[in-house]
């Protein structure tokens, strides 16, 4: 919930100084404000996404205490990912750090938030769906004084899209909507109104379709759904509408209407449709701000022109570097935390996590609990290496961004990978090549003949009588029961060919090899003599949290001939 706080700290900010401009520009008209207002709308909604894209500034720490210090910085992790050996992990010496409880209020804040979004975002999808609802039942009018009045101010107004007219059976209801197919919904009655009414109607109406006037509302609607507890957001929308309608207002004076006979006129319909419902569009009947709008119509010394196309490209572009400005900006210490698991989904304690500052190498390090759970409190905002490593598993290691007030992270480990390095070596003219072994990493080693039974029964036994742990991260490591070498082939030897043949394997969980892919190849007959003896292995099996589970292996053949 701190990212809900401090991003709703941020849409405050934003939307403070879109109002604050607005008010600057009192003396302009007022589509110049109305755009100021959606500009601002579309700012404040996009804050969430800048904070995560637009490089951080603020005040930054000078120090902050690392708990890597200089004994252990010669062996902090690097990055890159490494094989790590498989062996068994001993938990008990670890030092788990104390675990972070949640606040009750923090508890409680998010789904109060969630049900509050839920309920505006429900409310607005009724009104959507009464609009279509009424849209449905009503008549289209596609003869008669209105559509031809309809014709005239499209053309006036050289809009691009034909506006349908509907009549509906509600006796109050004028409203506006769409976008690629905008609608005018005019009441039952209207059809009876004189021209005069009917014209100044559908300028006011079709100067909302012209502005797009009914997306930004839609908009301003969903921000403040989103932001339904801040009270700047209920300010900003109410300014908006009120400004679209004087903007409207505006456009119809301009067309050459006297502002007293405007004045009357909707005055009049007011009167005559004051028990409209409400619904999410504008609308040129509102009762709210009636009469600072009548008050508007009757100043003559009001500035009424539109807002120029390089005006609008201006006020854009400058609320935008605000709004980035805002949201860049670092507003306190950077929490990050999250839960490191392995592949069962267990949660792995005693795991050492690192970040490394990629600007300035400072490191901070901390281990996991016992319920897996990692946390650095506080950090500068910047970009961080985390590396995640405990020994059996692959070091984790990725670039994270520290920005907002808290990130997360979860992490989850693989197993590491088996290594073996074998050698081979072969007399030129000499039948049969002399086989030789290195152990190459798994403790007691792997590649030395044959180092166990070949009955699996021990190894069921210990599967059977491993105890279960809510703790993950703890691998039993396999043991080979089966061993055949390779054999140096005759022609390659007599040839003198040799090389090595690196190869990965899998060692299922039955003990068996598969898959195995050659990743550096000698010749063919060579890399045969490899892959034939690796896939005869055997071994008993590995176990991760007392479940038998597959392992990779990287099987390294050297062949050489003396």
């Amino acid at each position: 919930m701190n990212l809900l706080l401090d991003s709703t700290l941020k849409v405050s900010l934003v939307i403070v100084l879109g109002l604050a401009i607005a008010r600057l520009l009192a003396g302009r008209s007022a589509a110049v404000r109305h755009w100021v207002l959606s500009v601002t709308m579309l700012c404040a909604l996009s804050t969430p996404v800048l904070e995560r894209i637009v490089p951080t500034w603020g005040p930054r720490p000078s120090a902050f205490a690392s708990a890597a210090d200089d004994s252990t910085a010669g062996t902090t992790l690097q990055p890159g990912t490494v094989t790590e050996r498989i062996e068994l992990i001993q938990t008990s010496g670890a030092r788990p750090a104390p675990a972070r409880i949640d606040s009750l209020f923090g508890a409680l804040l998010a789904p109060a938030w969630l049900l509050g979004v839920g309920f505006s975002l429900l409310v607005l999808a009724i009104g959507l769906a009464r609009l279509a609802w009424l849209a449905s039942r009503a008549r289209r009018v596609d003869s008669g004084r209105w559509p031809e009045i309809a014709r005239e101010v499209e053309r006036e107004y050289s809009l691009r899209r034909s506006v349908r007219l509907l009549q509906g059976d509600h006796p109050s209801l004028l409203v506006t909507w769409g976008l690629l197919r905008p609608r005018v919904m005019i009441p039952r009655l209207a059809l009876d109104w004189p021209d005069d009414r009917i014209r100044i109607v559908l300028r006011h109406e079709l100067a909302h379709v012209r502005r797009g006037d009914w997306p930004l509302q839609m908009l301003g609607e969903v921000l403040r759904a989103l932001y339904w507890f801040n009270p700047f957001v209920w300010i900003a929308c109410a300014h908006l509408r009120q400004e679209s309608e004087h903007a409207c207002d505006d456009e119809v004076l301009v067309c050459g209407v006297e502002g007293e006979a405007y004045a009357a006129h909707l005055l009049e319909l007011v009167r005559t449709l004051k028990a409209a419902p409400s619904v999410p569009a504008p609308a040129v009947v509102r009762s709210s701000g009636l009469e600072r709008r009548i008050r508007a119509m009757l100043n003559t010394g009001l500035t009424r022109t539109p807002a120029t196309r390089p005006l609008r490209v201006l006020i854009a572009a400058a609320l935008a570097i605000c709004a980035s400005v805002i949201a860049a900006a670092q507003t306190g210490p950077v929490r990050l935390s999250g839960t490191i698991s392995d592949g069962t989904g267990a949660p792995v304690p005693g795991v050492a996590v690192v970040l490394t500052n990629q600007q300035n190498q400072s490191k901070y390090q901390v281990q996991t609990d016992q319920n897996g759970r990692y946390e650095f409190v506080p950090l500068p905002a910047d970009n961080y290496r985390l590396d995640a490593a405990v020994p059996g598993f692959t070091k984790h290691v990725e670039t994270v961004t520290l920005a907002g007030s808290a990130v997360r992270r979860d992490l989850s480990l693989s197993l590491g990978t088996l290594e073996e390095t074998i050698t081979v070596k072969g007399e030129r003219g000499v039948g049969g090549g002399v086989p030789g072994g290195v152990p190459g990493g798994v403790p007691g080693g792997v590649a030395g003949g044959v180092v166990g039974s070949s009955d699996r029964s021990a190894f069921r036994r210990e599967v059977q009588e491993c105890k279960g742990s809510p703790e993950g991260g703890r691998i039993r490591p396999p043991r080979k029961i089966k061993d055949v070498r390779p054999i140096y082939p005759a022609a390659a030897r007599a040839a003198g060919v040799g090389g090595d043949v690196v190869m990965t394997a899998t060692i299922t969980s039955d003990g068996t090899v598969s898959d195995i892919q050659v990743l550096k190849s000698v010749s063919p007959e060579i890399d045969s003599a490899a892959i034939d003896a690796v896939k005869q292995w055997e071994f008993d099996g590995t176990l991760l949290n007392c479940s038998p589970v597959p392992v990779t292996m990287k099987v390294s053949v050297s062949f050489s001939v003396e």
